[in-house]
């Protein structure tokens, strides 16, 4: 997610003014110019901080675990039997 919507998650702007913050996450690499940020990442760092953190959309969630999953699959040798068993296309 952008700033922006990171912004707009939180009801305040916390991820613009403390980008420069200690530990605040760096954007997710690759990009394409447009920074983009985990949003699980933001929350972790927010409470870090100490700040609210506000509820993650079950959307979210979602995209987030599908992210992961894609990732983790990237390069791995899954048996197509296997990935078809969890409705996904062999890869």
């Amino acid at each position: 997610m952008t700033l922006e919507e990171a912004t707009q998650r939180c009801g305040r702007e916390p991820a613009r003014q403390r980008k420069e913050s200690a530990g605040f996450p760096d954007p997710e690499p690759g990009t394409g110019g447009t920074e983009f940020y985990s949003w699980r990442g933001i929350t972790e760092w927010l409470a870090r901080v100490g700040d609210d953190v506000p509820e993650t959309p079950c959307d979210l969630l979602v995209a987030d675990r599908a992210l992961r999953l894609a990732d983790a699959l990237a390069g791995a040798d899954v048996p197509p039997g296997t990935l078809r068993s969890l409705g996904l296309p062999a890869i």
